[in-house]
């Protein structure tokens, strides 16, 4: 695939953009395989036997964090909010960003420790699903059966219906629509926040900066993939026939799970975002 793909709209180089896609992408692992309502069924009918597609290796799901600098403090008119009264600012601060229906994305409690244990998660190659910093897509997921011709007989197959990717893009679209300058920033003035939220985690890892580019890595290093997503039920919940990507990550299935024209505008915007992140 070509890395010249570009956003559906221009998208800003700015921080805190970054910390919206990866909320984005966060938000598109929640109740996908979860759901809890049942899966919406469809039936259609395709004379073509149909196989796992193999997927070449990924990187690994938690790689070394490298250490970056933090942003420059901002020199602040007003001193920030204390992190544990830290909800209202963040969330009026965000609102300003003209991403429509952004707020609409985001649990309102605990914004910042929720947001900085995902993204954590993430540069691990973990999804969480409690404690989790956005509301997940609306429900039903939608898979649907065909059939194909095996040896001259029909034998019903599940896979994700394209509709069902449809479920992710009020997340992607949100990402286009956020003012950059405004971003630039609420990303440098919360982020004595992110890192105090951080430093409670107790981990040994050098910075909330250096965790966030690890975390945009882990998603950039997911495997692309055209073609069906086969699926299989073997108790309540669904799991990707090829045993290749049900062996992925979490984080990296979650990227397959957006559709593959979701996933490339995400990742497309993330390498022009980290490219600015490490030389700001």
């Amino acid at each position: 695939m070509s890395d010249d793909y570009q956003p559906r709209q221009s998208s800003s180089t700015s921080m805190i953009v970054i910390v919206v896609l990866v909320l984005i992408a966060v938000a598109a692992a929640f109740f996908f395989l979860r759901d809890d309502a049942p899966a919406t069924s469809q039936s259609v009918v395709t004379p073509v036997a149909v196989a796992p597609q193999a997927v070449s290796s990924s990187s690994s799901s938690a790689a070394p964090i490298v250490e970056y600098t933090p942003p420059v403090p901002v020199v602040e008119v007003e001193p920030l909010p204390a992190l544990n009264e830290s909800d209202a600012g963040i969330l009026a601060a965000l609102q300003q960003l003209r991403g429509e229906g952004l707020i609409q994305l985001l649990v309102p409690q605990e914004v910042i420790r929720k947001f900085v244990l995902a993204v954590n998660n993430i540069s691990e190659g973990k999804v969480i699903h409690e404690y989790r910093p956005v509301v997940s897509p609306p429900p039903p997921f939608i898979a649907e059966t065909f059939s194909v011709m095996v040896e001259g007989t029909a034998v019903d197959q599940e896979r994700i219906a394209p509709t069902n990717y449809q479920r992710y893009e009020a997340y992607v679209t949100t990402l286009a629509l956020i003012d950059s300058d405004a971003a630039v920033a609420v990303y440098r003035r919360f982020y004595p926040l992110l890192e105090e939220a951080f430093r409670e985690l107790g981990l040994k890892k050098p910075n909330f900066h250096s965790v966030m580019i690890a975390a945009i890595d882990n998603l950039l290093a997911a495997p692309d993939h055209q073609g069906d997503l086969l699926l299989v039920r073997p108790k309540v919940f669904y799991q990707y026939a090829d045993p290749a990507l049900e062996a992925l990550p979490q984080t990296h299935k979650l990227m397959l799970r957006m559709g593959p024209e979701n996933a490339r505008s995400v990742k497309a915007s993330l390498r022009q975002l980290r490219a600015r992140l490490i030389n700001q």
